[in-house]
């Protein structure tokens, strides 16, 4: 399994356990993303998302310390109030993202146990992760993120779908996904509308990010 390196990207996905629902209603997607963002971002940046029943991707890059400190000392009150998980400056205490990634999905498997009065593991094992390899790849993984519900035949147009990053950067839903920086990858939106559109499975290296 891939380490969690700094300053490296990488495409994180996982299922429920025994291929089960990790969300039930809409509330447990909008937890989920809260929770992700609360944990996540100050160690990690986001550049898309995508939400199903029973599983879920991120496309993310991991904050060096220097990054860390920078986001605490913009947005200190924000940790205080406890917008933000932790109160240390990162230069002290640096945010380790695995830690933090742990954090989270525990955080999440207590949410859901209690709501739905059950016990025990909630995701399949540790979190799958692999490194972006090149900007090819990443461009690839924001199509391939966005149109997964297409894939699980959820929905035939990926655009109409709520719980991905897609709106975000189309309706200016408020979001801590890094939206000017993947358009400037593709060069502007027409372009990354346009690749959405044209995307095609490289059925090779895709197997075996397939989640049933």
């Amino acid at each position: 399994m891939e380490i969690i390196e700094e300053g490296f990207y990488y495409h994180i996905y996982n299922r429920g356990a025994d291929r089960k629902n990790l969300f039930w209603d809409d509330e447990d997607y909008k937890e989920f993303i809260k929770k992700f963002d609360y944990y996540l971002y100050p160690s990690v940046q986001t550049f898309a998302w995508c939400l199903l029943s029973n599983h879920f991707h991120a496309l993310i890059r991991i904050r060096t310390v220097q990054e860390q400190s920078s986001i605490y000392s913009a947005y200190k009150n924000l940790f205080l109030t406890g917008k933000y998980h932790g109160s240390q400056d990162p230069t002290n205490k640096p945010f380790i993202a695995s830690n933090q990634i742990s954090h989270f999905m525990n955080s999440y498997t207590r949410y859901i146990n209690k709501k739905r009065e059950r016990t025990g593991t909630l995701i399949e094992g540790p979190l799958k992760r692999k490194k972006v390899i090149d900007e090819t790849n990443f461009l690839h993984l924001v199509c391939y993120i966005h149109r997964n519900p297409i894939h699980h035949g959820i929905v035939k147009d990926y655009c109409e779908y709520r719980y991905s990053s897609f709106p975000d950067f189309l309706n200016g839903r408020k979001s801590f996904i890094e939206t000017s920086e993947v358009l400037m990858s593709f060069g502007g939106t027409e372009n990354f509308i346009h690749a959405h559109e044209e995307f095609k499975l490289n059925t090779d290296n895709d197997s075996d990010i397939y989640l049933e």
